[in-house]
């Protein structure tokens, strides 16, 4: 018989998940979700360092229920299988998971930056994301619940030559956000969406602050982590698969039987 994990199943109502899995716990936005939403669920705290431990550890000194692991997504195919094997061992059935490990990548023009650099960009930011959320869409799919919430960020809405590689990871993740949306819409009590959550002051930002890029809108860490408690919590989404941002009217579409007006608007395409 397969050992289960530490973690126990809480009981879970409504739209709430019993497992949140986050990725980039150990610092952030990342860890901000992980300590608010422990209040609701148990959390599993991901990150490359034992800063994800030190999070989990964090969550159960205030009461709540939390584990740790220490992945380095870059290698997104151990990731994988470390995640399946740990879901394996658990018995949450209701599972959602918020993506929010990055990295910056290469600075400036594509001339000057290393071919080498931007894989590694590409295999932290998307295919290490996606090799966990992989791991848990078969739970998900079984029991017909998920929450599957990404992060854009500079260069998904506008050129973002700074940081090239990872102005293009986060495009390709708003385009396989909507992806995910169109693969789950029929599956079940399912939503996906990808936040630009604004300049909130991170390490990331301060080592984009030294690079000399524009940062054009500063928000308190609070409104990421509001949304995604809200999305992640909600009985109903009208924007799953979109792009949204974190100043967006948003709540008044989590509210039942409302729908997106200028859809169009909060995806990744030309709108003309």
């Amino acid at each position: 018989m397969q050992e289960k994990a530490r973690i126990q199943v809480s009981e879970a109502s409504g739209g709430h998940p019993d497992l949140l899995i986050v990725t980039g716990a150990g610092r952030g936005i990342g860890k901000a979700i992980a300590l608010d939403m422990a209040k609701f669920s148990s959390v599993l705290c991901i990150s490359r360092s034992d800063s994800a431990k030190e999070t989990a550890e964090e969550i159960r000194n205030s009461g709540g229920r939390a584990e740790a692991l220490v992945l380095d997504l870059e290698d997104f195919r151990n990731a994988e299988t470390v995640i399946d094997s740990w879901i394996r061992k658990s018995e949450f059935k209701r599972i959602a998971a918020v993506f929010a490990a990055a990295i910056l990548g290469p600075q400036g023009p594509l001339i000057g930056c290393s071919l080498t650099d931007w894989d590694r960009t590409f295999r932290v930011n998307v295919l290490g994301n996606l090799a966990v959320a992989r791991a848990i869409l078969p739970v998900q799919r079984e029991n017909r619940f998920g929450r599957l919430l990404f992060f854009a960020g500079g260069g998904a809405a506008y050129a973002y030559p700074v940081f090239p590689a990872y102005a293009a990871t986060k495009s390709a993740l708003v385009r396989i956000v909507e992806n995910l949306h169109q693969d789950l819409k029929d599956e079940g009590d399912f939503a996906t969406a990808i936040l630009a959550p604004g300049a909130v002051q991170t390490d990331t930002l301060a080592m984009v602050r030294a690079s000399g890029a524009e940062i054009r809108t500063t928000v308190p860490i609070a409104e990421p982590v509001a949304f995604a408690r809200e999305f992640i919590l909600s009985q109903y989404c009208a924007f799953s698969g979109c792009f949204v941002h974190v100043r967006d009217e948003w709540r008044q579409y989590l509210r039942p039987e409302t729908e997106l007006p200028k859809k169009d608007l909060w995806k990744l395409r030309r709108v003309e």
